[in-house]
This record gives C-alpha cells, sequence and structure tokens, in this order.
C-alpha cells in the first residue's frame, strides 16, 4: 500500500498543496501550528473516510473558499486508485463528496480502499481517558479490514439512537413497552456482529502488540483484554429493560465497551509515566498495522505525529529501527535533531511553515 500523489486545496491551513511521498521514508519538520498535524490527517480521511480529529466538518475547510478539496492517487498491488473528497459547506454545515476512480460512492464505501495507521499525542488519551477512545481505536482498524464492519457500526448507532428515544417516550407514557422489541432485536443484531469482530481483533492484537512493546521498551510486559458485550445481548437487553426506562438510556450493548491495558499486570493508567504510556501506544498502534497487514495482505501507510516525544534514546532508536523496516511511513517532528543521520538521508525531509512545503537544508 502507497500513497503515490497528494493534492489538497483549501484544507485547514493549506491553501494548494502538491505532494508526491517517498515510498518509504517522509519526514515533515517544523514549529507546532504550522501544519504538520493537518497534512497528516488528511491523508487519514482518504482511509477513514471522515476526519478523526475535527469535531465538525466546517473546520477542515479553509478560509479561501466554501470547498475544501483532498485528492489523491493511491498504489495497491496491480492497481492504481484514484479517490476525491470535497467538504462542502452548504446551510452552515459540512457535506463530504467521496469519489473513487471518478465514481461517487458512500463514505461507508471508502474504508479498506486506502489503509492507513496514524498516531498523535491526543492518541494517550487511549490510555490515561475514558473507554470511547479504546473503541474508537478498534472501530478505526476494523472499518479497514472487518467486511461489513462499518455497515453494522452505522446501523448499530441509529438503531441505539431510535431505542433511547423510544425509552424516554415509554416512560413518559407515549409508547407501549413492547414497541421496543424490534429495536431490541437490531441493537442484538449489529451488536453481535460488533462484539465479534472486536473480541477477535483483540485476540489477535494481543501477541502483536507484546512483541512490539518489547522492541521498544525490552522491559515492561503489556496485556491486553477485551470487555465486551453480554454473549446474549438480546435477552441482556430484555433484562435491563426496566432500568433502561428508569434511566433514559441503554445501558448495555458494545457503545459500553472497554478494552483492559496492563503494564506488567497492572492496569496502566493508574500509574505508568508520560514515557511508558507513550510507549504502550506506540506498541499498540504498530501491532494495529500489523494485524492490517496481516488479514489483508498489504502493510499500511503509517503515519506519525511527534512520535519521539517523551522517549528516551534507547527507545527512539528502537522505534525508528521497527518504522524503517514497513513499508510507507510519514513522520512529523519539530527539528531533525532526535533522527539518526542514516535515518535523514534515506527520508524525503520537508519543512512545513504555515501550509506549505520547503526544501529542508
Amino acid at each position: 500500500m502507497r500513497l503515490l500523489e497528494l493534492r489538497l486545496r483549501n484544507f485547514r491551513n493549506y491553501r494548494s498543496l502538491e505532494l508526491e511521498p517517498h515510498p518509504q521514508l517522509n519526514l515533515f519538520l517544523g514549529r507546532n501550528g504550522q501544519g504538520k498535524t493537518n497534512l497528516l490527517e488528511s491523508i487519514a480521511m482518504l482511509a477513514l473516510s471522515s476526519s478523526p480529529r475535527a469535531s465538525r466538518e466546517l473546520e477542515l475547510v479553509g478560509p479561501l473558499a466554501s470547498e475544501a478539496r483532498i485528492e489523491a492517487v493511491v498504489e495497491r498491488p496491480n492497481r492504481r486508485i484514484e479517490i476525491e473528497m470535497s467538504i462542502r459547506v452548504e446551510n452552515g454545515r459540512g457535506r463530504r463528496i467521496i469519489k473513487i476512480d471518478g465514481q461517487n460512492k458512500p463514505a461507508l464505501d471508502l474504508p479498506g480502499i486506502f489503509r492507513a495507521v496514524l498516531f498523535w499525542p491526543e492518541d494517550l488519551n487511549l490510555i490515561k481517558a475514558g473507554p470511547e477512545h479504546r473503541r474508537r481505536f478498534l472501530n478505526r482498524m476494523l472499518v479497514q479490514i472487518e467486511p461489513g464492519y462499518a455497515r453494522a457500526l452505522s446501523s448499530y448507532r441509529r438503531a441505539l439512537e431510535q431505542r433511547n428515544h423510544l425509552l424516554r417516550m415509554v416512560a413518559a407514557g407515549q409508547e407501549r413497552s413492547d414497541a421496543l422489541d424490534p429495536w431490541d432485536q437490531q441493537l442484538a443484531a449489529y451488536g453481535d456482529q460488533i462484539g465479534q469482530a472486536r473480541a477477535a481483533a483483540v485476540e489477535e492484537l494481543i501477541p502483536r502488540c507484546l512483541i512490539r512493546h518489547l522492541q521498544i521498551s525490552a522491559e515492561d510486559s503489556i496485556d491486553l483484554k477485551y470487555k465486551g458485550p453480554p454473549q446474549d445481548l438480546l435477552s441482556a437487553l430484555q433484562s435491563a429493560r426496566g432500568e433502561d426506562l428508569r434511566r433514559g438510556s441503554t445501558s448495555l450493548g458494545p457503545h459500553r465497551d472497554d478494552l483492559g491495558i496492563c503494564l506488567d499486570g497492572r492496569e496502566a493508567a493508574g500509574f505508568a509515566s508520560q514515557g511508558q504510556q507513550r510507549t504502550i501506544v506506540v506498541s499498540l498502534k504498530l501491532a494495529e498495522s500489523d494485524v492490517i497487514e496481516q488479514r489483508s495482505g498489504e502493510d499500511p501507510v503509517l503515519l506519525l505525529d511527534d512520535v519521539l516525544s517523551e522517549l528516551d534514546a534507547s527507545r527512539r532508536e528502537a522505534l525508528l529501527t521497527a518504522v524503517s523496516q514497513r513499508g510507507q511511513v510519514v513522520i512529523t517532528s519539530v527539528e531533525a535533531a532526535p533522527f539518526p543521520d542514516q535515518i535523514v538521508d534515506r527520508a524525503r525531509v520537508l519543512n512545513v511553515r504555515e501550509g506549505t512545503l520547503i526544501a529542508y537544508g
């Protein structure tokens, strides 16, 4: 899997960009706030169909017009694919239009066409914040490799919204309780599909994450545990209906799942240092890349934003050795100092300054 060409128009702080990345190592240098993360975000959107960072699509549209564009040519074995994404402002809201090889496609069809794994500092929330971050981590991996997962997730979310609305109507005496039955069945069907996919993915992640973590840290042992929905979700939903009516929301299902992350047998969130947290998250991302490669037969593009911060010299060296042995990698950093000369010499290195790429040196 390779990104051959990337073009941006009015995306965030990029007025216009045309880039032909190096087939292996790419290093983008620049002070904070210059657009390094925006560049990685645009590439990640080619894999995920939506921004992993923006709360509103309007945030993606720059100041030059009411539309932002991301255009790319990607390469898979024996095939080149053109991907176009426009984000248009209409009636104060952003609307995405996606084309694959010139044909309009729904957003759910894009994941899996181009595959990427993204790390940025916000991913430290995988350790120190709530379970929604860990569910999102699993979702972003699975939409790229599990057939039907993106649609099951979308359908589950719609059914959950409808069931929660109906719970409040039943509690207010505006609907009969048995009106919940078809929504329980839908939630259980889609929830079982999601839970099974997540559980299988975590089993694949566990040994790979352990290996990657030992490569980087050489001292601590990491373990993962998926905390999924009940095995018989339909019966559990029906048993919990009384409590759900009192709460006005659905208490069971994959929207309540979590991924336990332990370091040397203890919950990492409770005691891991900043450097240890970063090592764990990077190990998770490399393990994600390994699972994607195993499932699809193709290395995903690695997108690493400020990945070396808070790592000691030995962990930096081990991480750079690990990523340099993979396919195409895009790394951002404030400066080149942490990178050995042999890395810089074989990479395409560019400075990022106010949304413009400038030759390094």
